[in-house]
């Protein structure tokens, strides 16, 4: 939903009701970060109603988060790249809302279950229920209409599954045989731009699977499944966020990837290279591309787009991507290089290299994870999982970033999930 212009001929404009509930303050940007509290898990919510972004509170999700523990194993290494804290889910969309900004959900991945909560007009949010996951350790969720999707870990990363809901009656139920098994961890769920499939990946698979929606329930198995680029020498790709362009006669979607498994599936030794991963080291992130067409079939359209200019020595650990509202940039958090990359996206869906460091925190100590875009593009908010913060980014026209403001106020590990609405 794009911001209000200022009205400029009042006498020949008609503002509805129910657009003015929409927010009480019709330039305000509401963000939204969940903060996997292992007592009483809740949602910090900021606003820029006054020219700046503050802390306005946090509301509680009716479930439990893991605190600093990374899922399943949920055991504290601080020397391992996925058991340190700054990343406790390892996916996107962990909190979404419904296209009118009054419906938000969430998951709670210490007591297994997803949360529904509703917006009112000033931003602030109230638990209305919560429906047990498919799983043990949901991690990624969607909303269209009155339905929900989401993804669940299980209990190791050979488990996993999805599962659908409805809102019926102003609650959150499960549909009836819900449950769809992946036997491999899944990372990010999202509906089709056009409501008739859903997506979802796996993390150390690679795979990308598209269901149907079938009667209010998924299909039974995928409609179409491809896997992630592999080769000789190339790292796994470890597929993790992704977004989605809706073009006239396709859906695109953007993929991040991850390159820190070798070929057979292990951690390359290293000596200090990575700051944040001192004992190993990591090949450069990359992004792949896919066209999903209205059979639901899905295709690559450009992979193994690099995050620089060589498989080593560039930006590393794309984990998270956001789009520009117009479909035509997109940037890459390279959560262990401190640094976001910049991509060009064509009209057919392929991508190209912009900058591999649109913006780059030279310490390479900050872990940039979940990220948005603002409605107009003028700006991109990062969220920092080592730090309990949310970075404010001016977009540049080349579609480099400036940091414009930091704002804080949540625990320093273990947030997740970054949900602005306008």
């Amino acid at each position: 939903m794009k911001k209000n212009k200022m009205l400029t001929a009042m006498c020949f404009t008609t503002i509805s009701a129910s657009t003015l509930l929409a927010s009480t303050n019709l330039y305000a940007t509401d963000l939204y970060v969940v903060t996997n509290k292992a007592d009483v898990n809740t949602i910090a919510h900021f606003s820029d109603a006054k020219g700046e972004f503050k802390k306005i509170g946090e509301y509680t999700t009716g479930g439990r988060g893991t605190g600093d523990l990374e899922i399943p194993a949920l055991e504290k290494d601080p020397t391992h790249p996925l058991a340190n804290g700054d990343d406790p889910l390892i996916s996107a969309n962990a909190i979404r809302g419904s296209k009118d900004g009054k419906r938000v959900i969430s998951v709670n991945p210490g007591d297994a279950t997803i949360a529904f909560s509703a917006r009112d007009a000033d931003g602030k949010l109230a638990v209305v229920n919560v429906v047990d996951a498919t799983d043990l350790f949901p991690i990624s969720v969607d909303i269209r209409g009155d339905l929900v999707v989401a993804a669940s870990v299980g209990k190791d990363n050979g488990s996993g599954s999805i599962g659908i809901y409805r809102i019926n009656g102003g609650k959150l139920t499960a549909v009836d045989n819900n449950r769809r098994d992946l036997k491999a961890r899944p990372s990010t769920i999202s509906f089709s731009s056009n409501g008739k499939f859903v997506y979802v990946n796996e993390l150390v698979t690679g795979k990308i699977h598209v269901f149907g929606i079938e009667g209010g329930n998924l299909s039974e198995t995928p409609v179409s499944t491809i896997n992630s680029p592999r080769g000789d020498t190339r790292f796994q790709a470890i597929p993790v966020g992704f977004d989605v362009r809706a073009d006239a006669d396709k859906d695109v979607i953007l993929m991040s990837e991850a390159r820190f498994l070798t070929p057979d599936f292990k951690l390359r030794s290293g000596d200090g290279e990575v700051v944040q991963s001192p004992l190993y080291t990591w090949q450069t992130g990359s992004l792949s591309t896919y066209t999903v067409d209205n059979n639901g079939k899905i295709m690559a359209a450009s992979q193994d787009v690099l995050t620089g200019y060589g498989v080593e020595g560039g930006e590393i650990a794309n984990c998270w991507v956001a789009l520009s509202p117009d479909g035509s940039k997109l940037w890459a958090a390279n959560a262990l290089s401190s640094s976001i990359s910049s991509f060009s996206i064509s009209k057919t869906g392929s991508a190209a290299l912009l900058n591999d460091t649109a913006f780059k925190d030279n310490s390479e100590t900050v872990f940039f994870s979940d990220m948005s875009v603002s409605a107009d593009g003028k700006q991109l908010y990062q969220l920092v999982g080592n730090k309990g913060a949310v970075m404010v980014f001016d977009v540049k026209a080349n579609g480099d970033l400036e940091t414009s403001q930091t704002i804080g106020g949540m625990p320093e590990l273990g947030t997740y999930g970054l949900l602005a609405i306008h």
